[in-house]
């Protein structure tokens, strides 16, 4: 059976016409109504009657209906499953701003060049958000600190980077614990190490204000608004060279690369994991 002539069928059942169901599909109603009449032939039973104006189902066509429907979609899916396997089609990857900062350009020259038939979406936000949009196929991959959580075991976690945390203040001020802190948000699951780390430190700092954006705190003290305890990134000593950092011993913020097992052997997952520096599994 010829999926093609299922598509006119289902398309005229929905527009109530064949010559609207020609129209949508390219070919001419004539088409359209051989293609009808060769279902009919081959499944020996009228598939549609006309009802006023309009074309509609018969109740054999009815009860094909739901499997007919199915077939169009597994032929779809078949589509779908052959661009996964080239490197063609959509990569969409989440990534935490500074993941994005840090690992973006490298993976946007490396698709322009060895995968040009792929369409990039890059989507910025937390690590949890990030997450659950992986978990419910909303995302192929995220850059996203370690889950502070058993992952299930049909995710991988490459770690990228295990970047150091520690104080940062002003280059040329002195050291003063009593200074209020801009804290990196303890709800995000790099703020909670950051706030561990600072804890370590001093038990009951003075805040100033708590937010989820680490650049913006890095700039919030270099404009002399207080200090912070945050990860060393690579942004942070490219795009701020006026601050210094003194790094909390013991303490480091995990990001790294999250991906579906099933998916190690999709030569767009190889290419990414190659332009990332994951050994390959």
């Amino acid at each position: 059976m010829d999926v093609r002539f299922v598509e006119t069928l289902l398309a005229a059942v929905e527009e109530g016409s064949l010559a609207a169901a020609a129209r949508r599909q390219g070919i001419t109603a004539a088409a359209a109504a051989q293609r009808i009449s060769a279902l009919e032939a081959a499944l020996k039973v009228p598939l549609l009657v006309r009802d006023g104006r309009r074309m509609t189902a018969t109740p054999d066509c009815e009860v094909l209906l739901a499997d007919l429907r199915q077939m169009v979609m597994l032929k779809a899916g078949l589509a779908g499953r052959l661009a996964q396997e080239q490197l063609v089609g959509q990569l969409r990857l989440g990534a935490v701003s500074t993941a994005l900062s840090d690992y973006g350009p490298a993976v946007v020259k490396t698709l322009e060049v060895d995968a040009p038939g792929v369409e990039l979406a890059l989507i910025p936000a937390a690590s949890e958000q990030l997450f659950k949009q992986f978990e419910d196929g909303a995302l192929d991959a995220v850059l996203i600190v370690a889950p502070p959580f058993e992952l299930p075991k049909t995710m991988q976690f490459d770690v990228l980077a295990k970047q150091p945390i520690g104080f940062v203040w002003p280059t040329g001020q002195g050291e003063d614990l009593n200074t209020p802190f801009l804290v990196y948000s303890r709800a995000s699951w790099g703020g909670a190490v950051c706030w561990t780390a600072l804890r370590s430190q001093i038990s009951e700092p003075t805040l100033r204000c708590e937010l989820d954006a680490v650049e913006v705190i890095a700039q919030m003290v270099e404009d002399g608004l207080g200090q912070a305890v945050l990860p060393r990134w690579l942004g942070l000593g490219k795009h701020h060279g006026d601050l210094q950092f003194t790094e909390i011993l013991g303490a480091y913020r995990e990001v790294g690369l999250l991906t579906w097992r099933r998916d190690a052997r999709r030569p767009l997952v190889r290419l990414l994991r190659r332009t990332l520096g994951v050994a390959a599994t």
